[in-house]
């Protein structure tokens, strides 16, 4: 029996290349969509990098909130 992937798993935008100039929240949600369904993202920050990077130190350094919303890009 061939396994079903649930819509959100699956992987249609390998051949996508994404460069994502954003913070905050909106826009790192929906790059971090892009890059579950397989594109590559690659994301421009200001100089002093994204505000959320600092909202907590829990996750290697990084806020928590600023991994889980950046998951997948580079």
């Amino acid at each position: 029996m061939a396994k079903v992937l649930a819509p959100h798993a699956q992987k249609d935008l390998g051949d996508l290349l994404v460069v994502s100039i954003e913070q905050a929240v909106a826009a790192p949600y929906a790059s971090g969509k892009l890059a579950d369904a397989g594109a590559r993202v690659i994301k421009v920050e200001r100089p002093e990098g994204d505000f959320a990077r600092g909202y907590d130190a829990d996750g290697k350094g990084f806020s928590s909130y600023f991994l889980w919303l950046n998951r997948g890009m580079i």
